[in-house]
């Protein structure tokens, strides 16, 4: 799973891609993000990016760090379909 594909509501229901946000960019929570629910992850990120709200370096962090995470979910769901 790819972070930019992930719907807002799939980030935020997500305790772990949730944790990541709220450490590096608490800033976006403030907003009625919820309300973006069916918004893909990159739309949303490229639009706090170019808007200023979140500096890029911060937001590339992000999106590895999740990127990072829902590796490590979906790796026992692709072991069990091996098996």
């Amino acid at each position: 799973m790819d972070f930019r594909k992930l719907t807002v509501k799939e980030l935020l229901d997500n305790p772990d891609t949730a944790a990541v946000i709220k450490e590096l960019a608490p800033q976006l929570l403030k907003y009625p993000i919820k309300l973006l629910g069916k918004k893909k992850c990159g739309e949303i990120f490229d639009k706090v990016v170019a808007t200023g709200i979140v500096p890029e370096v911060i937001a590339k962090e992000a999106e590895a760090r999740i990127n990072l995470s829902l590796i490590h979910i979906s790796e026992p769901t692709r072991l069990g379909m091996i098996s």
